[in-house]
């Protein structure tokens, strides 16, 4: 007679229960993504006859840096003492099935296609992948159905696996989930008083910790609080392009270097969508504006543009640039005046609190945004003025909009905030979700 294992899930994990090639889950601690996937190697193990599951970390010395406690937790929680035999070093089910646990720095191109013939790997901590493991980890799971899974805390967005998922996501064979404490029902007391204290003590570190924010808090960086409470207060996400509201861009023109342009959406006084990005190395509007922009079918009210639009040439033909834009019909231009860079990033800074960030259109933007940064003294130590890098013109750009665009700004109090609503609590696996499994052997 079959059992049925029923199983609650937090609601933010469901899109991982499909079948997918590569899922993720990021975010801070005490989301669950760990307890989340554990579940899954033990369900998976339990289900299939002689399924062979890898359990990674980057760098392993002993058993104890991996996840073999968790799993064994999980098969007690469950009540499948019987139908696991657990060893020093492995978990092996009545079935067939298998767990192994690896450092990816154990492994060379020859000793890792021990992996071959696995049904799955998991990779935990996989902010610490290096990109020669990600590398050599991708093409040896490669039995047909195979998945490989990623658990990890932001730490820098050049990470292989932040810029497998968040850079360079092909939603054909990946799926990724953002979770963090709040999307947890099970969120511990004793996990949430540490949280308040973190937030009121250090709130850039807890943006970090608990909130599943870049590690990007500088003294040099210019926006790294502001960047921090737009993570923590779940302000970078998905915002969508609404048709029915008119759309506002900003600019920062480059000659032989970037040019950048953000795509505003006002939605009220207290609220302005930050839809999408783009930026563009060499090449004036005669190529990118009717290849690039004007495709994307927005009604656009208003176009903020550098005082310096009037007076240099730009693209082919040594066209003025403003009569330049003019001839590709656009209209409605705000021409603004010649301001100091501390006036853009005090404005800058007045806005950001009401900002919210479509993440993945605006995923270069944000970086910009949080790479923008004073030059320090290496004599003293002590800080000069913004460098002039590739970040640089995306904070430029958007600093335009921040001086000119004379949005109101609300006074916006600080500290943690849990989500709207969560209701229900969680869910349970729908009757196709449910795991049917056969007796114990």
């Amino acid at each position: 007679m079959a059992r049925i294992l029923r199983i609650e899930t937090a609601r933010v994990f469901k899109p991982l229960l499909s079948p997918k090639r590569y899922k993720g889950a990021y975010g801070g601690r005490g989301s669950g993504k760990s307890h989340f996937f554990g579940e899954q190697v033990i369900i998976s193990a339990l289900a299939k006859s002689g399924y062979r599951f890898v359990c990674i970390r980057e760098v392993q010395n002993t058993i104890k840096d991996s996840v073999k406690q968790l799993l064994e937790d999980k098969i007690q929680k469950f009540g499948l003492g019987a139908d696991f035999e657990v060893t020093d070093s492995e978990i092996r089910g009545r079935n067939g099935s298998l767990i192994i646990f690896r450092g990816m720095q154990n492994y060379n191109a020859e000793s890792i296609k021990s992996l071959e013939g696995f049904d799955g790997a998991w990779v935990e901590e996989a902010q610490t992948l290096s990109a020669r493991s990600l590398k050599m980890l991708r093409p040896t799971i490669r039995k047909e159905g195979s998945e490989i899974w990623f658990s990890w805390n932001p730490r820098h967005d050049t990470d292989a696996v932040d810029k497998m998922f968040r850079q360079h996501f092909e939603p054909e064979t990946m799926t990724v989930v953002k979770a963090n404490w709040g999307d947890n029902p099970w969120f511990p007391d004793v996990l949430r008083r540490d949280m308040e204290a973190d937030y009121r003590n250090d709130p850039d570190m807890a943006a970090h910790v608990w909130g599943g924010g870049y590690e990007i808090f500088t003294e040099a960086a210019y926006y790294s609080r502001q960047m921090g409470d737009a993570e923590r207060d779940r302000r970078i996400g998905v915002v969508p392009h609404l048709p029915g509201l008119p759309v506002q861009t900003a600019w920062d023109i480059g000659i032989d270097d970037y040019t950048a342009i953000w795509f505003f959406q006002r939605i009220s006084a207290t609220r302005l969508n930050v839809i999408d990005y783009f930026e563009i190395d060499g090449e004036g509007p005669d190529y990118f504006w009717p290849e690039l922009i004007e495709p994307k079918g927005h009604r656009y009210d208003r176009h903020f543009l550098p005082h310096d639009v009037k007076v240099r040439e730009w693209g082919n033909g040594g066209k003025q640039r403003l009569q330049g834009l003019y001839d590709l019909g656009l209209k409605n231009v705000n021409i603004g005046v010649a301001k100091n860079p501390n006036e853009r990033i005090a404005a800058t800074r007045k806005i950001l609190p009401i900002c919210w960030f479509d993440e993945t259109k605006c995923a270069l933007g944000l970086k910009r945004l949080r790479g923008y940064s004073r030059k320090q003294i290496r004599a003293t130590g002590l800080f000069g003025g913004a460098n002039h890098d590739e970040n640089s013109h995306g904070a430029d750009a958007f600093g335009e909009y921040a001086v000119n665009a004379r949005m109101p700004v609300p006074p916006k109090e600080r500290g943690p905030r849990p989500p709207k609503h969560i209701d229900p609590a969680y869910i349970l696996p729908d009757p196709d979700d449910e795991v049917r499994l056969r007796p114990a052997l």
